[in-house]
C-alpha cells in the first residue's frame, strides 16, 4: 500500500510539480503570495519525482533501502521540527524570513517525522525475520 502512494505523490511530483508545490503552500502557508520560490525548486521536485520513482521501482533491495532513508529524515524532522524548516525553507525561497508558516506546520513536520521512523523501523523488523519458506 505505501508503494502505491508514494508513487502517485512520485508521478504528481513529476507531472505537475507546479501545482504540487501550490497546493502545499496554500495549506502551509498563511502567506504564499508573498514568498517566492528560487528557480530550481520545480526542476527540482520533478527530478525528486523521477528519484523516488526509480528508486521504489528499480528493485526491492532500492524500496527497502528507500524506506531507511526516510527514517533518516524522519528522526531530523522528529527531533527538531522548527530546525528542519528553518533549514529547508531558505533552501526553497528567495525571501524565507518573509514566509509565515501556519502554526500546525511545525507539529505536522514531527508527525511526518514519526511516520517516516516508524516506516523504517517496520522495514529494519522486517529485515531481521526469518524467511517463512
Amino acid at each position: 500500500m505505501l508503494r502505491k502512494i508514494l508513487t502517485l505523490i512520485g508521478i504528481v511530483e513529476l507531472c505537475t510539480p507546479d501545482a504540487l508545490i501550490e497546493a502545499a503552500e496554500q495549506i502551509a502557508l498563511d502567506n504564499p503570495d508573498e514568498c517566492e520560490l528560487r528557480s530550481w525548486v520545480v526542476p527540482g521536485a520533478r527530478i525528486e519525482g523521477f528519484a523516488f520513482l526509480l528508486v521504489m521501482w528499480r528493485s526491492d533491495d532500492s524500496y527497502s533501502a528507500f524506506k531507511k532513508f526516510l527514517g533518516l529524515i524522519g528522526v531530523l524532522a522528529l527531533v527538531s521540527p522548527r530546525a528542519y524548516i528553518d533549514y529547508a525553507a531558505p533552501l526553497a525561497y528567495t525571501d524565507a524570513n518573509n514566509c509565515n508558516w501556519k502554526p500546525w506546520v511545525y507539529q505536522g513536520t514531527r508527525l511526518v517525522g514519526v511516520l517516516y521512523v516508524l516506516i523504517a523501523l517496520t522495514e529494519l523488523r522486517r529485515d531481521r525475520l526469518p524467511d517463512s519458506n
